[in-house]
């Protein structure tokens, strides 16, 4: 009998810092928004299992330099994004392809 293939499905909260976080999907163009005050991290309904964890990720980055207090000094909107992307393209990559490797025993 064939195994059925696990299908990721985003927490309804999460917890960054010790602070509580709702995850929730709703129609919009981006592919996720974090507000900080409400505590709420948006992701794009429709998106694949492979891009809800993408942004997930994404956005728990931006409520992490809230928690940290990181948001508050950077200087602009644009900085705060091009720290998180670089997370996004160059470290969660590497943390994916790893955690492979570990959960398969290679």
């Amino acid at each position: 009998m064939a195994q059925r293939k696990k299908i990721y499905k985003p927490p309804s909260t999460i917890n960054v810092g010790g602070m509580k976080f709702k995850v929730v999907f709703r129609e919009m163009d981006d592919f996720g928004q974090m507000e900080f005050d409400k505590r709420v991290i948006s992701i794009r309904k429709g998106l694949s299992p492979e891009d809800q964890l993408d942004t997930l990720i994404h956005e728990a980055h931006h409520a992490a330099l809230g928690v940290g207090g990181l948001s508050n000094i950077l200087d602009c909107d644009n900085t705060e994004e091009a720290l998180v992307r670089i997370v996004d393209y160059m470290v969660i990559p590497l943390v994916k392809a790893e955690y492979k490797r570990y959960i398969s025993g290679k």
